[in-house]
């Protein structure tokens, strides 16, 4: 089977004249899952087996999807968190994800499958996690929604937050663009749902050159201007990064004045890149930018910040 070049929809090329640009992008979540998948396990061949475990991870996340597509009902607690008319999403209660019993069958889904993967510690660690009541799951996750993540056992934080994307990210999709007009309110955090940003993208094709923001749970995609900080919008300080020539696929975007930065894949360069694969084998030019004093603005939910 042949995927489609991107998971991003083509524009309508029926519609006369310049299109505007699209302050969302909802991915087709079936082929993002399998180019994810694929670029990981491309990336695995010099980059070892965490990689080919991710990719399993993902291959996991596709299969739950159409295997069990959510239903309208089921994406309601999601979908009324969601920000209307560019007012700021609000974030889950614990309650609610306590109440929320679809990603907890995808997590437990995911352990069972996965589990056998990795060694007897880790193994040990995600199959107590099976055991947990809703309230102690909502915990964890509360734990991963509120940053902080020194409470949540490394290994599970990765297989929980992957059941809450699968979930979070279809929900939003039923939804669809035409019924949230995102606004600029923060382009700090997704207006889908609030997480914050992976890193951003430059795209190609129909949008070459356009910048946006990749969201770390619910896979959304927000336009944001390029060269202006994403913190706190100043466009004086901007700078970019790389180890490499300056027409490198992967740059790190600083500011000078809130001393942030964001790690920008230009898609307009090698399409087949990734966000959440790509980041995982250029942190080095996270820890080159760190040691200067800079923070990142945002987070891979497949290396969680310790």
């Amino acid at each position: 089977m042949t995927l489609p070049f991107s998971d991003i929809a083509p524009l309508d090329k029926s519609v006369p004249g310049v299109q505007p640009i699209e302050a969302l992008i909802l991915p087709r979540l079936p082929v993002l899952y399998a180019k994810r998948a694929a670029r990981l396990r491309m990336l695995a061949e010099h980059n070892g087996a965490y990689l080919e475990f991710l990719a399993s991870l993902v291959e996991a996340q596709k299969f739950w999807l159409e295997q069990h597509p959510i239903t309208p009902e089921q994406a309601m607690p999601v979908t009324a968190l969601m920000g209307a008319g560019g007012l700021a999403p609000v974030k889950p209660t614990q309650q609610l994800l306590a109440t929320t019993p679809y990603w907890h069958a995808a997590f437990k889904h995911f352990v069972h499958t996965l589990a056998p993967l990795v060694s007897e510690p880790v193994a040990s660690k995600l199959e107590a996690a099976v055991h947990d009541t809703p309230e102690q799951l909502a915990t964890k996750a509360a734990a991963l929604f509120n940053q902080d993540y020194a409470a949540v056992d490394a290994g599970v934080a990765v297989l929980l937050w992957a059941a809450l994307s699968v979930y979070w990210a279809q929900a939003v999709a039923l939804v669809g663009v035409q019924k949230h007009t995102a606004q600029a309110h923060n382009e700090a955090s997704c207006p889908c749902c609030g997480a914050p940003p992976v890193g951003g993208l430059v795209l190609t094709g129909d949008r070459e050159g356009l910048r946006y923001l990749q969201c770390s749970l619910c896979e959304t995609r927000w336009h944001a201007v390029r060269a202006t900080c994403v913190v706190c919008h100043a466009t004086q300080h901007i700078d970019y990064w790389t180890f490499e020539k300056t027409d490198a696929p992967i740059q790190i975007e600083t500011c000078g004045d809130c001393h942030s930065y964001l790690k920008i894949f230009r898609q307009d360069r090698d399409p087949q890149q990734d966000a959440l694969a790509d980041d995982l084998v250029s942190q080095t030019l996270d820890e080159a930018l760190e040691a200067q004093g800079f923070a990142r603005a945002g987070i891979n939910p497949f290396s969680f910040p310790s």
